[in-house]
């Protein structure tokens, strides 16, 4: 029973033991990362044996891409190549070129009905060759001046060809007489694909709005059968009920990444050692026995025993690392080359299609109006004799081959060179090979039971058995451990089908290139068991290889789930920032300053261990630390001052890690911050002395403050909510004590209060009450 849940690798997995991680590949993206021989990883996240694959072509300095295939009656297998148009004869293993035509690609190939050749060519004109049976010497059928590309070819019983064309996207007739004519002129670019269904109706793609045309060629009637979301429809086919498929090839752009650094302005502390020594742990006790487990279900495989054989007797397989290509046909992302000298874009209608939503069925995406994105990667998509669309495939590849066979869709694809196998009617899809070249151009069942396919950058022909390859070889990414680690023990899930067999070896290094020199030899292959201990030695970066092999070309080696054990040594802690700040108060309210400091700081541990932190503090520079506050558990604490007397004070936090680790191999940071001023005394208001003169009164008063410095003075007159600043004798306000003078005119005859208020550097207030009476019939003025 296959598992309902994929994992993903972990870089550094979070420690499920003490100083334990672990590395997972369960997925076909994480196994995409490693190295392939005969071996593939299938959507459903499992590593087995290919197809066997055959070169039948090797690589050929006139030869960048095949771009199509056809197979004579006689077996005699033609492929049409580029960029110098060489029409090469293939039968068994052998290769002949037949026809070169220079300047020119041949991008498409049909045989008629009388047996002669169709040869659709591409260039500064796109013309239709016909080759006899036995000749050399083709003979022109169809060129225009507004043809610069022949993409597919078609042939009606009637005799008629039709060829779909660019960069004018026009469908030409070709009758038997020899007289021709548009058939169809749309407003895309190019026709990329074509297909009939053998009587009255054409099936087109085009490019670049995605457009599927049925065309009757008969009634001349154009229909929109659909508008896909992506900009190519690449490839066409047509099965015996009457469905079409259609592949799309957009290429997109890999996304860039920006970093940006901001230097930090802020004063975040200082740490209080530069102590980060790194001792490896001990060895971990003997393990215990594990409990069995439950045979497999009888009738399903075997899976990978939990224990060696008797007598394990492996020897270590050919190994062969893909070769690195150069993008011929398409560039390494996909994309085409620039339009031809003279090509005008045309300007795109873009038609419209609205297919009903059964229940329980995924609707293919509509471009058309939706102002949606395009989902990434591209698809193929069934739309069925009614016209009903649903997406039946998405990969992030290219889809640039389709064939219906035997009742499932084989798909050549790039820029991995995978080949898969759809099975629309049970909704499966699984990869049967791998090739080294990056792109699969074209597919072709042949009569004898092979697929032969045309491949792009190494511009190879290769044929593809209908059992698993013999051997093959699957080698990991490199793990980075970020540390000099042990490694403990590869846990393998999968089957092991009788007459199959797998091993595992690894190897290790400190530097991340494992071709560089330093890094281990390949350790001897182990036969898979359940859990097989890594003999490599302790190193920073490991790699793991998978060999599989068989006897049986129906069966396959099949790994599921790989898990790597490492113990990175416990390493200490850090606090890269500590702030301590005023706390805002709620009360807006509120005249006094917040008593309450807030202390943060930043922490983080290289093994993602779980933290404790304890507070200290003490008087700046001297002193013993006083604790504050230990056990918290986040970055955070808010301290009220108001139980230490003012003064300047250091805080310092402590970052444990030892409850996280065995005892003994705890590690302990700390950092300690700037200095904390902690002033709640206001200033104090004394030598008051007032002098009183006409209906005048001077005020004379020193201000000072034991902690900080006297940051203004105010004074208002019989309690009014009215205050007037007052400047100190000096101009400034720049130190502990302060003077001030000033006078209060225009006083009524009578009693008065002179309210004076002093505020230090931290908020501080402070108030003192003068009486003055001013001389004079208090009643008379009031009258």
């Amino acid at each position: 029973m296959r598992k309902l849940i994929c994992l993903v690798l972990l870089a550094v997995a979070a420690p499920t033991s003490a100083g334990t991680s672990h590395w997972t590949h369960a997925s076909e993206a994480e196994f995409k990362k490693g190295t392939f021989h005969n071996v593939v990883a299938t959507n459903l996240g499992e590593l087995k044996m290919s197809r066997a694959m055959k070169l039948l072509l090797e690589q050929d300095a006139q030869v960048s891409s095949v771009y199509a295939l056809a197979e004579a009656p006689d077996g005699t297998i033609y492929a049409a190549t580029g960029p110098n148009g060489i029409l090469l004869s293939i039968k068994g293993d052998k290769a002949t070129p037949v026809v070169k035509l220079e300047d020119a690609n041949i991008f498409s190939l049909k045989f008629d009905a009388k047996g002669a050749l169709l040869i659709g060519t591409g260039g500064e004109k796109g013309r239709i060759l016909r080759l006899e049976k036995g000749s050399d010497k083709p003979v022109e059928v169809f060129a225009e001046e507004t043809v610069q590309y022949v993409w597919a070819i078609q042939q009606t019983p009637d005799g008629n060809i039709y060829a779909a064309t660019g960069p004018n996207g026009q469908l030409w007739e070709i009758k038997p007489d020899g007289s021709k004519s548009v058939m169809f002129d749309c407003d895309e670019n190019n026709m990329l694909s074509m297909v009939s269904d053998g009587k009255d109706l054409l099936y087109v793609g085009t490019d670049p709005n995605g457009l599927i045309y049925r065309v009757n060629r008969k009634t001349k009637d154009v229909f929109v059968l659909f508008n896909a979301a992506e900009s190519e429809i690449s490839a066409l086919a047509l099965d015996a009920k009457g469905n079409l498929y259609a592949g799309t090839a957009q290429a997109s752009d890999g996304p860039e990444a920006e970093a940006a650094q901001i230097a930090a302005t802020e004063k975040i502390g200082r740490p209080e050692s530069n102590d980060a020594t790194t001792p490896i742990p001990s060895p971990p006790h003997k393990e215990p026995q594990p409990p069995s487990l439950p045979e497999p279900t009888p009738g399903e495989p075997a899976p990978i025993p939990k224990a060696p054989a008797k007598d394990p007797k492996v020897q270590p397989l050919f190994f062969m690392e893909p070769s690195n290509l150069t993008a011929l046909f398409r560039d390494a992302e996909g994309q085409k080359g620039p339009m031809p000298p003279g090509t005008k874009p045309k300007k795109h209608r873009k038609p419209t299609t609205s297919p009903v939503r059964p229940p329980r069925t995924k609707i293919a995406p509509d471009a058309a109006n939706s102002g949606a994105p395009a989902p990434e990667g591209n698809a193929i998509y069934k739309i069925d004799p009614s016209g009903f669309v649903t997406e039946i495939f998405r990969q992030d590849a290219l889809v640039l081959s389709i064939v219906e066979h035997e009742g499932v869709l084989l798909v050549g694809t790039g820029s991995d060179g995978l080949i898969y196998e759809v099975n629309p009617a049970e909704e499966e899809t699984s990869v049967l090979a791998k090739s080294d070249s990056k792109q699969v151009m074209c597919l072709l069942p042949t009569r004898d039971g092979r697929i032969v396919m045309g491949l792009a950058n190494t511009g190879a022909v290769s044929s593809m058995s209908s059992g698993f390859a013999p051997e093959g070889s699957y080698s990991s990414p490199v793990l980075d451990a970020t540390q000099i680690s042990r490694f403990g023990k590869v846990h393998l899930h999968g089957t092991l089908p009788k007459g199959t067999t797998l091993t595992l070896a690894t190897r290790s290094g400190n530097v991340r290139d494992p071709a560089s020199t330093g890094w281990s030899n390949w350790s001897d292959e182990a036969s898979a068991i359940e859990y097989v201990q890594v003999p490599s030695p302790t190193a920073r970066y490991l790699q793991y290889r998978l060999i599989f092999t068989s006897t049986d070309v129906k069966s396959t080696p099949s790994v599921d789930e790989i898990d790597v054990a490492y113990q990175v040594p416990n390493l200490p802690p850090s606090v890269k920032a500590i702030k301590v700040i005023v706390a805002a108060t709620n009360d807006e309210r509120a005249k006094a300053p917040s008593r309450i400091r807030n202390i943060s700081w930043e922490p983080s541990d290289p093994n993602s261990d779980l933290l404790e932190f304890s507070l200290y503090f003490r008087s700046q520079g001297t002193g013993s630390w006083v604790l504050l506050k230990d056990t918290l558990k986040d970055p955070t604490f808010d301290w009220d001052t108001r139980g230490v007397p003012d003064g300047r004070y250091e805080v310092k936090v402590v970052a444990s890690d030892v409850k996280a680790n065995p005892i003994g191999e705890g590690k302990t940071a700390s950092r300690v911050s700037e200095s904390v001023v902690v002033d709640n005394t206001p200033p104090v208001i004394g030598d008051v002395k007032t002098k009183i003169t006409g209906n005048s009164v001077r005020v004379d008063a020193t201000l000072a403050d034991r902690t900080s410095t006297v940051a203004g003075c105010e004074y208002a007159v019989d309690s009014h909510d009215d205050w007037q600043d007052v400047a100190p004798s000096d101009s400034i306000y720049d130190s502990p004590a302060e003077t001030v003078s000033f006078v209060v005119d225009k006083l009524s005859p009578g009693a008065h209060v002179v309210m004076l208020r002093a505020t230090d550097d931290h908020g501080n207030q402070s108030f003192e009450s003068v009486p003055v009476n001013i001389p004079g019939d208090a009643s008379k003025q009031a009258k």
